[in-house]
């Protein structure tokens, strides 16, 4: 069963974009690294693996995993976060960074949402 993914930019030059992503595969999962074939591409961090981390739906909450990344994946804010090393449930609202980007699991009332696909077209257009 495909599920949505809403994350908020909390970093870097997206900061304030909030993404909404479709999962795929089973489990419902959305990559997230600094090229594709990764859902979210985030190519302007360089501190971001190509496949640095994944998010999936474990049936009854979401889960963050990193991919053996070379930097690592943390959830949590500055002195309290935390480095994963398995998959790790992560609630809405809560805050994880991969490489040096910030991101948020879900979006807020009133925030612009725009598909990934769109954001791209909107870069490329402005690049």
């Amino acid at each position: 069963m495909a599920q949505s993914l809403t994350l908020t930019f909390m970093s870097g030059s997206r900061d304030g974009e909030v993404v909404q992503l479709a999962t795929a595969g089973s489990p419902p999962s959305v990559s997230i690294g600094r090229t594709a074939p990764c859902e979210l591409v985030i190519s302007d961090d360089p501190d971001l693996s190509r496949r640095h981390a994944r998010i999936f739906w474990s049936g009854a909450s979401w889960m963050l995993q990193d991919l053996d990344s070379s930097n690592g994946t943390f959830i949590g804010e500055f002195e309290a976060a935390r480095r994963l090393s398995g998959a790790s449930a992560i609630e809405d609202g809560e805050i994880f960074r991969v490489g040096l980007t910030r991101l948020r699991l879900g979006g807020a009332k009133n925030e612009r949402v725009v598909t990934a696909a769109a954001a791209a077209i909107a870069k490329a257009k402005r690049s």
